[in-house]
């Protein structure tokens, strides 16, 4: 069976656009990054329907039910990596990230604007990232 493909993300606010979870990812430590991305490859070799460790990957509820999180921890830091899945196209939308203590709670405003972030995943044309995208937005960011 054929791996999902992976689109990430981007945002356009007036002239200027971002990649919410390259930019996270780029914030985060390298191991966890490399963690992050590894779990992603992982269930995308096997399809989010038949991943069952639920302590990496596992789906969110709420008004979030229809998305997915990459989970790892590092001593008391929990990360996720917010996933869309669309299983008719065979792809996963990879939308943003957070970080949080371990055993706290991210506001629910933040849930909310997740789920405003996955709604946009709908629109024609979606607002999917290029690998040219990544590459401009993160020599950018270092010039």
């Amino acid at each position: 069976m054929a791996r999902w493909t992976v689109e990430w993300l981007v945002v356009t606010k007036g002239s200027e656009r971002t990649i919410p979870a390259l930019a996270f990812l780029q914030d985060q430590p390298v191991n966890v990054r490399r963690q992050l991305l590894a779990i992603l490859d992982a269930v995308r070799s096997t399809g989010p329907d038949q991943w069952r460790d639920t302590t990496s990957h596992d789906p969110m509820s709420g008004i979030c039910a229809d998305l997915h999180e990459a989970r790892d921890r590092h001593d008391q830091t929990l990360y996720r990596l917010y996933l869309k899945w669309q299983r008719r196209e065979r792809r996963v939308i990879v939308l943003t990230g957070a970080s949080k203590p371990n055993g706290t709670a991210l506001p629910d405003t933040f849930y909310e604007e997740l789920a405003r972030l996955a709604a946009t995943t709908s629109t024609v044309p979606p607002p999917f990232a290029t690998v040219d995208d990544a590459v401009r937005l993160t020599l950018e960011d270092r010039s």
